[in-house]
């Protein structure tokens, strides 16, 4: 079986200041009780290369 990964994409630098973005917007807006650190969230680099397959990193 043949894995697709159309759609997914890794973890960029980017991709991560994009959600904290939205994490910060929606402390503002009173969807979420309390803010959100994604970094502390985020897995050690070294793990998420492990296990992210090189065909979605950008």
């Amino acid at each position: 079986m043949t894995k697709s990964f159309i759609g997914r994409r890794g973890l960029s630098p980017a991709l991560i200041k994009e959600q904290q973005r939205v994490a910060d917007l929606f402390f503002e807006e009173g969807v979420i009780p309390k803010k959100i650190n994604i970094q502390e969230a985020l897995l050690p680099p070294d793990v998420y290369t492990a296990i992210t397959p090189p065909e979605i990193m950008i």
